[in-house]
């Protein structure tokens, strides 16, 4: 099992990577203010739980939340590596996230996978003070957002993960674009 999915990964990878080298200048145009925007918004949100003392809490639960996470990491997060020509950390599907090292994750902040950054238990909930918290949520929807925009125009950037997803598209691009949604008006912009 863990051997395939190592397997899969390196495919993926590759397959996004040369994907993404191929993609039109107006796509990568489209693509990368949201990026740089997912980012700040991903390190807003961690900077908050350091001050909640998450990564504390976290260390003396060992990480219980990111035993589930082999399946978190999306499109989104490799573009983020992708577009700064950064090298992504090495998976190890034997461990229960691919990305839990010794020390922690392996991925920064602004990398790590929507699940990863925008849960907080409990505990860490419960440390922060209620300006911060709402603070947090409000910033967790916004990153939602972001999300959901990129998900809503790429066939493989749903918020399931990687994984998941290459799967579903049966050999389409990662990057196949998905009809434009209809304005809630019910009609389309149209140019003259």
């Amino acid at each position: 099992m863990h051997h395939h999915r190592q397997q899969m990964w390196t495919q993926i990878v590759t397959a996004a990577q040369d994907q993404y080298q191929h993609l039109g200048q107006d796509e990568k145009n489209w693509l990368e203010p949201r990026l740089r925007k997912i980012a700040d918004l991903q390190q807003r949100l961690n900077r908050l739980f350091v001050a909640a003392t998450g990564e504390q809490h976290c260390c003396d639960c060992a990480g219980g939340c990111c035993h589930a996470g082999h399946n978190h990491m999306t499109l989104i997060n490799l573009l983020q590596y992708f577009f700064r020509q950064e090298q992504l950390p090495a998976a190890d599907f034997q461990q229960s996230c691919p990305f839990l090292g010794a020390n922690g994750c392996l991925l920064p902040a602004s990398r790590r996978p929507y699940n990863c950054i925008s849960f907080i238990c409990d505990i860490i909930e419960n440390s922060l003070p209620a300006a911060d918290l709402k603070q947090f949520y409000r910033l967790e929807g916004e990153l939602r957002q972001l999300y959901l925009a990129v998900a809503q125009r790429y066939a493989g950037a749903a918020m399931t993960g990687l994984l998941l997803q290459s799967a579903r598209l049966q050999g389409r691009s990662f990057f196949y674009l998905l009809a434009a949604p209809m304005p809630k008006d019910g009609c389309h912009d149209i140019e003259f």
